[in-house]
């Protein structure tokens, strides 16, 4: 009994010990914050006890520590081009409605088993998509979206993924375009809440357009409010391409994609011509960080192109090996229409041809796969365009120079790097960094950003957190894991659409 009993007292003081350490070594604030234990030059040994000890923290994890609600205050939700406007209280329910949306990258199982290497350091119990899809489905049952955007969702798993979840939605879906591709987008809406006005499956792919043969794809949803069909809403979701050393690439699917939004958001113009837009929500994986090239064009606008390097898009002096070559003024081909400003040059006439009507897709000059069986639309588009010429309009398509029209703020606060520690992070890609978005219209024109009615659409009231850097380091680790089902932190806001007074 005497031995049993000093056993006893031995693991106690042996797992005290344990937690002490833990706690300890957990706030050790002279590691590296980018970089997780599978870090470099490690000998098998450490390798194997950081895995452990990986492992460990993922059992003991808590969910709520790092993924919770947050008020949005003025200060965080402060965009490039104005600050959130106040809430007017003097407004009707029927006025106004308060809505959630959330965006997840959830992780196809194919590409899961097809780079199984990434996921050597992970709990192999973990990966299974029978596993996984009960924890994605949970947690996207505990935010309960009104509106739900997915990216990586394959294409055998779609309806089974609809059926497991517990609101009833509508559901558009577009794999991406590549012949032996299996996943793609998703977006995912309460039936009872929203009607469909219209829709458009984006595919980046174009033939014989360097800057554009990839197969990624974006989903683009106008959604109208059941009780008030006057209130619009436009919904996109996208997953732009990986490869980290391609920024031009993801720049032109930018481009594409704002160009297409302008075409199915568009809601008219003001007085002095300035084109005005419904509410706009652009949300998904893009595959590139803060402050980086097509972040800029998004968030601020604007951005100036033909002194960048020519694939990085980094600014040529920061490039210290070598000469580089610049993007120059050229950089999509005015065959595709899509002008500087990011809008299709066919539809510049839209007001006079399709006033309160959405222009079809077959009228702008890109490829699609539908437009091809569709004779009809194709001789259409070409009565419709034969007064364009890219050589006489050359001047909208090399102006060395890009902007669009939408006013569009991020529902997360990003920092520079200099501020690792409160860094948020949505994924690992060799550090923790963030790369999935969840932007939004608050104005309806850059011309009317001011904070009285009628002139904003949407207020961002509440954030679902994201962890930090720090956090992810040294308290979450791997994902997926047992607690996390994807290899991506989903991204969440709660946000309240005003419905402006009918113009007189």
């Amino acid at each position: 009994m005497k031995r049993l009993l000093s056993v006893f007292i031995d693991h106690r003081l042996l797992k005290n010990f344990g937690r002490h350490f833990y706690n300890r070594w957990r706030t050790i604030d002279h590691a590296s914050l980018g970089c997780w234990p599978i870090a470099n030059n490690m000998d098998h040994t450490s390798a194997t006890q950081s895995t452990q000890f990986t492992r460990c923290l993922n059992q003991n994890a808590n969910y709520a520590t790092h993924r919770r609600w947050e008020p949005v205050t003025e200060h965080a939700s402060k965009g490039a081009k104005g600050s959130i406007p106040k809430t007017t209280t003097n407004l009707c329910a029927r006025d106004r409605i308060e809505f959630t949306l959330m965006s997840y990258n959830i992780l196809a199982q194919d590409l899961l088993d097809s780079h199984a290497a990434l996921y050597n350091e992970h709990d192999p119990q973990a990966l299974p998509w029978k596993q996984r899809s009960k924890r994605l489905l949970a947690e996207i049952d505990t935010i309960k979206p009104d509106i739900l955007c997915v990216q990586e969702l394959q294409e055998n798993h779609a309806d089974s993924f609809r059926s497991g979840l517990k609101q009833d939605y509508g559901m558009l879906y577009k794999k991406r375009t590549g012949g032996e591709k299996t996943d793609g987008c998703a977006l995912f809406y309460r039936n009872d809440l929203f009607d469909l006005v219209t829709h458009h499956k984006v595919e980046f792919y174009q033939p014989k357009v360097n800057k554009l043969n990839r197969e990624n794809v974006a989903i683009i949803a106008k959604l109208s409010l059941k009780a008030n069909p006057r209130a619009k809403l436009v919904v996109s979701t996208t997953h732009l391409l990986y490869n980290p050393n391609r920024q031009d690439v993801r720049l032109a699917q930018v481009q594409v994609l704002l160009a297409e939004l302008d075409r199915l958001a568009y809601s008219g113009t003001m007085p002095n011509g300035i084109p005005r837009y419904d509410p706009v929500i652009l949300c998904g994986d893009f595959n590139l960080q803060p402050f980086t090239a097509p972040y800029e064009l998004l968030t601020k606008g604007y951005l100036r192109y033909d002194r960048l390097e020519s694939r990085s898009l980094k600014s040529a002096s920061s490039q210290r090996h070598g000469n580089v070559e610049p993007v120059g003024k050229y950089f999509l081909p005015p065959a595709l229409g899509i002008t500087d400003k990011c809008q299709h040059n066919a539809l510049r006439d839209r007001e006079k041809v399709h006033h309160d009507q959405i222009p079809p897709s077959y009228m702008t000059k890109l490829h699609h796969s539908n437009h091809r069986h569709d004779k009809s639309a194709a001789n259409e588009s070409e009565s419709s365009t034969a007064d364009f010429s890219p050589t006489k309009h050359r001047s909208e398509f090399s102006s060395g120079s890009l902007s669009h029209r939408f006013v569009f703020n991020s529902a997360y606060r990003h920092y520079g790097p200099e501020a690792d520690v409160l860094q948020p992070a949505t994924t690992f890609q060799n550090e923790w960094i963030t790369v999935d978005y969840l932007f939004y219209t608050p104005y309806r024109s850059v011309a009317e950003c001011s904070r009285t009615l009628p002139y904003w659409n949407l207020e961002l009231l509440k954030t679902y957190t994201l962890p930090t850097v720090h956090q992810c380091c040294w308290e979450i680790g791997n994902i997926p894991n047992k607690l996390y089902g994807s290899d991506h932190f989903s991204l969440a806001g709660r946000f309240l659409l005003t419905i402006p007074k009918e113009e007189q």
